[in-house]
């Protein structure tokens, strides 16, 4: 069905005209009613709130072939709910008018099953770092938020270990936990003396699903490695 949807989404897109934004760029402000939809060819989107301290909240990261914002598109809101900020380095988007996005899902029942599966994939995605975010133990939040990221963002490399596609740094994944740089840095450190992740410089992390589910010995993590396969990456 992905290839499907790609293929279809790929060809109704190329009509549109495209905009590049750069790593850091914001594209939608918080609060902001769109002219147009987007639509992404290449990079990566970063989704989040903020704080009432200015603290940053992500809650998800949209990758190639995802839209946004969904709910201003299916006009659930009057204007988007989150900052859309590019998270990688030239970031390509097509931008697309909402109506004629609508009318095109609605009238291939392939894409609409495509599109059904992409929600139903992100409220999964939702709910697991929701769960991440609930454990109280700085450690905890990590582990579960690196598992969240590996199902959701990752490519198998081997039997039980998987590669976060992300490029993150110690800052983001404070504001993925809401713990501060420091401490979210000191737990990694701690995870890669156990082998359970592994990262350095322009390296991107590698997690052992395998170690980390015997140390958090968590049935919610077992259920959710059986559909993995079927866990796509999240978008909001």
């Amino acid at each position: 069905m992905i290839d499907v949807y790609d293929k279809m989404l790929k060809r109704f897109a190329s009509k549109y005209p495209t905009q590049v934004y750069r790593k850091g760029e914001i594209i939608i402000f918080q609060g902001e009613s769109p002219r147009r939809m987007f639509i992404i060819d290449k990079g990566v989107v970063k989704a989040y709130n903020l704080s009432i301290h200015g603290d940053e909240k992500p809650v998800g990261f949209i990758e190639a072939g995802q839209s946004f914002p969904g709910t201003w598109i299916y006009d659930k809101v009057p204007s988007a709910i989150y900052y859309y900020e590019a998270f990688t380095n030239e970031c390509k988007l097509y931008l697309v008018p909402r109506n004629d996005y609508v009318a095109f899902i609605r009238s291939h029942p392939a894409m609409a099953l495509a599109e059904l599966d992409r929600y139903v994939n992100d409220q999964l995605s939702l709910s697991m770092q929701l769960n991440a975010l609930q454990h109280s133990r700085a450690s905890e939040k990590l582990m579960y938020t690196l598992h969240y990221l590996s199902i959701t963002h990752g490519r198998p490399i081997g039997e039980k270990t998987r590669e976060i596609t992300l490029h993150l740094t110690h800052q983001d994944f404070a504001n993925l936990t809401g713990l501060t740089r420091e401490t979210a840095a000191t737990e990694l450190n701690k995870l890669k003396h156990l082998s359970v992740i592994n990262y350095g410089k322009n390296q991107p992390y590698t997690v052992d699903l395998g170690k980390l589910q015997s140390i958090l010995n968590d049935q919610y993590l077992s259920e959710l490695e059986l559909g993995e396969a079927n866990v796509s990456t999240s978008a909001a």
